[in-house]
C-alpha cells in the first residue's frame, strides 16, 4: 500500500518547495500565506510517508482543488510564473486524483462483496518500493527543478559551476 501513497507524498514535497520559492519572491502578505500553504504541503507529505498511506484523503482532494485555484490566482496576479504554475498544477492535480482513487478504494472495501472470497494480501518486496521511489523522485525533480529555476528566487540564484569572487 505504501507504493500507492508514495507519489502523492513526493508530489506534495515538490509542491511545497515550489510554493516556498514563490513565497520568497512575493509581496509580504502573499508571501506569508503562500509560505503557510507550503508548510502545510510539507507536513501532509511527511504524515503520508510516516503512515504509509494517504492520510486525510478528503482533505487532499479539497487541498488539490484549492492548490490549483490558488496557483491560478498567483499566476494571474503576478507572483507566480507560468512554469511554476504548470508544476503546481501537475502536483496538485495528481494529489487530488490519487486521493479520489483512495476514497473509491475505501468505499469499495466497505461494500460487502457477493460470492467472492477476500483477495489475499500481497507482500511487496523492498526492490519494487526502491524502484518506485527512485522513478517517482526523478519525476518530481524533473518537474520541480525548472519551476524552482523560473521562480523569482531562482532567477537570483548563482549558476552552478561559477566562481564566487571574494568567498
Amino acid at each position: 500500500m505504501m507504493i500507492r501513497a508514495l507519489w502523492p507524498a513526493l508530489a506534495s514535497l515538490g509542491a511545497g518547495l515550489v510554493l516556498f520559492a514563490t513565497a520568497a519572491g512575493a509581496p509580504t502578505l502573499i508571501g506569508i500565506l503562500v509560505g503557510i500553504a507550503a508548510a502545510v504541503e510539507l507536513a501532509w507529505a511527511f504524515a503520508v510517508l510516516r503512515a504509509g498511506r494517504l492520510v486525510m484523503p478528503r482533505a487532499a482532494v479539497s487541498g488539490g482543488a484549492i492548490g490549483i485555484l490558488g496557483s491560478g490566482f498567483l499566476l494571474l496576479t503576478g507572483p507566480l510564473a507560468l512554469i511554476p504554475f504548470l508544476a503546481l498544477f501537475v502536483f496538485h492535480w495528481s494529489i487530488a486524483i490519487a486521493a479520489v482513487v483512495e476514497l473509491r478504494a475505501k468505499h469499495a472495501e466497505r461494500r460487502p462483496a457477493e460470492h467472492s472470497a477476500p483477495a489475499p494480501r500481497r507482500q511487496r518486496r523492498a526492490g519494487a518500493f526502491t524502484i518506485a521511489l527512485v522513478i517517482e523522485a526523478m519525476l518530481v525533480a524533473a518537474i520541480a527543478t525548472p519551476a524552482l529555476a523560473a521562480s523569482e528566487a531562482g532567477e537570483f540564484a548563482v549558476p552552478h559551476g561559477t566562481l564566487h569572487s571574494g568567498h
